[in-house]
């Protein structure tokens, strides 16, 4: 597992590679098996998540601290 900026988690999402999942209040968020790929931690703790579906390789991105972290992590 990769530690990230935050910032480069953000661009990622940005850039369309990846979905942004921030908002997602359930796991249904992500239709399919996942596994962590990479994080993002500050001074508080975790602040970004980026993960990989392992059927389809598509990428998503937790870009702030949110629900979604503690629901995915």
């Amino acid at each position: 597992m990769r530690k990230y900026k935050q910032s480069e988690i953000k661009a990622i999402a940005r850039s369309k590679y990846a979905v942004d999942i921030t908002k997602a209040h359930s796991r249904e968020a992500i239709p399919e098996q996942f596994e962590q790929v990479g994080y993002s931690a500050g001074m508080y703790g975790i602040n970004g998540a980026l993960f990989q579906g392992t059927e389809t390789g598509t990428m998503y991105a937790i870009t702030a601290r949110s629900t979604a972290l503690f629901i995915f992590c």
